[in-house]
């Protein structure tokens, strides 16, 4: 949830995007850099900034003009997942919360990576859900170079 942004009570007018991909890895190896909340931006050749530990961590990605700030609220180590917030930054969206989620594919792992949002004042859903996409599919991209599929 963006700070100061009334938040989507039954989730109606909520934007979804996912996006899933298979590595030839074994999951523990994925969950390692992905399970990372820092080391995964890291991995991804991005600056980082930690403060504070486990639920509630911020991490504050460098990213042109302004930083993305963003917030745990979720890591179930046994489920293998990690889930985050928003909580402030230059895209064009508000209250949104993605779930990164890994599940064993037969000796591959498989990511389903998922987010919902509210596209921001004066852009459109099909714009933010493109958006969103993309730093889906370049995370997906940065895991594949380091993992294989």
């Amino acid at each position: 949830m963006v700070m100061g942004q009334p938040s989507a009570e039954d989730g109606e007018d909520m934007a979804e995007v996912r996006e899933e991909a298979e590595f030839p890895t074994g999951i523990d190896e994925v969950w390692k850099l992905v399970g990372d909340f820092g080391g995964f931006i890291e991995a991804m050749g991005l600056p980082v900034k930690l403060e504070g530990e486990g639920i509630g961590q911020t991490r504050t990605i460098e990213m042109g003009h302004a930083p993305m700030v963003e917030r745990l609220e979720e890591r179930d180590e046994t489920a293998k997942r990690l889930v985050y917030s928003i909580v402030s930054g230059p895209l064009p969206i508000e209250n949104y919360r993605s779930t990164m989620q890994l599940t064993e594919a037969g000796g591959s792992t498989r990511l389903a990576w998922s987010g919902t949002f509210e596209p921001a004042a004066g852009a459109s859903e099909e714009d933010a859900a493109n958006i969103v996409r993309s730093v889906y599919q370049g995370g997906i991209g940065g895991l594949k170079g380091r993992f294989g599929g």
